[in-house]
């Protein structure tokens, strides 16, 4: 059997499945297998595959048509440049979430960063507090999560890309910070799925990612009303949180913010124009419109 003939097989397996994009699925687990780029296999498609290869290749198709991510099954998902290890005890990180980190490292360029504290709370697989520690190394970061599995994904990540360079918290939130933990910048992407809308969600993510980091209550709003209310403890005057929301929550989160005495609110669009990501600051001063938009982080 050739290469060819072999990525025909594979995309044929996982079109039966309803596998979306099923040739560059086919070509993405062909790369990993034969430790090729995409070209390679435009330009050799003649080569002939061992019984190995072909054995190795067809069962990672395989569970590709059973719908397991294919960031599980290669073990890693590129974020910001990036490539981070994953496994089924993180939620993938998504390029979604790159609006908010974007904005987010393009503000602390404009300051002084040397030393600020940043927290990424509910951090999974650390994908948003490392790319951030990774464009602006003289931040001092810190990596939250419930999940210890979480945690040590994370503290893996952290040793490969920035030399393990962070401190770790296992904690529901805050619940198990000091009270001295002050922070310039929180930044979190929470659960916020409805209990009741995670069984409808694709059988990629339904099936296989964590719902522990998916599940964000009746309302998909639970971590976000803590989040509003704990939070303010933690940043300094002027310090900056960051939430990554779900599809229309910009309304009721906006709304929690400001019932807790946030303001300079500002809201942060993904590519396809959605709301992506709200920023607020800790001020003394009165709340102000949504408008206001927050020109530096801290």
């Amino acid at each position: 059997m050739t290469i060819g003939e072999l990525l025909k097989e594979a995309r044929q397996i996982l079109l039966a499945a309803g596998i979306e994009n099923c040739g560059f699925e086919a070509e993405l687990l062909a790369a990993q297998t034969f430790n090729k780029d995409r070209v390679f296999f435009y330009t050799h498609g003649d080569e002939p595959v061992t019984d190995r290869q072909k054995t190795v290749y067809l069962t990672m198709v395989k569970r590709r048509a059973a719908h397991e991510p294919a960031a599980y099954i290669l073990g890693q998902k590129e974020f910001m440049g990036l490539n981070f290890f994953v496994d089924a005890n993180v939620l993938i990180p998504r390029p979604d979430t790159e609006a908010m980190v974007e904005v987010l490292i393009s503000q602390l360029k404009k300051t002084d960063h040397r030393g600020k504290k940043v927290l990424d709370l509910c951090t999974g697989s650390g994908a948003i507090g490392i790319a951030i520690k990774y464009f602006c190394p003289e931040v001092e970061m810190t990596l939250s999560d419930y999940s210890q599995k979480a945690l040590q994904v994370a503290k893996e990540n952290a040793g490969a890309l920035i030399d393990g360079d962070v401190s770790l918290i296992h904690s529901d939130l805050f619940e198990q910070f000091p009270d001295n933990a002050i922070f310039d910048l929180i930044v979190s992407n929470p659960p916020y799925i409805p209990s009741s809308d995670i069984a409808n969600l694709v059988p990629d993510i339904y099936q296989y990612e964590p719902t522990m980091a998916l599940d964000g209550g009746v309302t998909g709003l639970d971590f976000y009303r803590r989040i509003a209310v704990e939070a303010r403890k933690f940043l300094n005057t002027g310090g900056l949180l960051a939430l990554e929301i779900g599809d229309h929550q910009e309304n009721d989160v906006i709304e929690l913010l400001k019932q807790n005495g946030f303001s300079e609110i500002r809201e942060i669009a993904d590519l396809t124009g959605l709301v992506r990501a709200i920023t607020a600051k800790k001020l003394n001063s009165a709340l102000r419109n949504v408008d206001d938009v927050c020109d530096d982080i801290c």
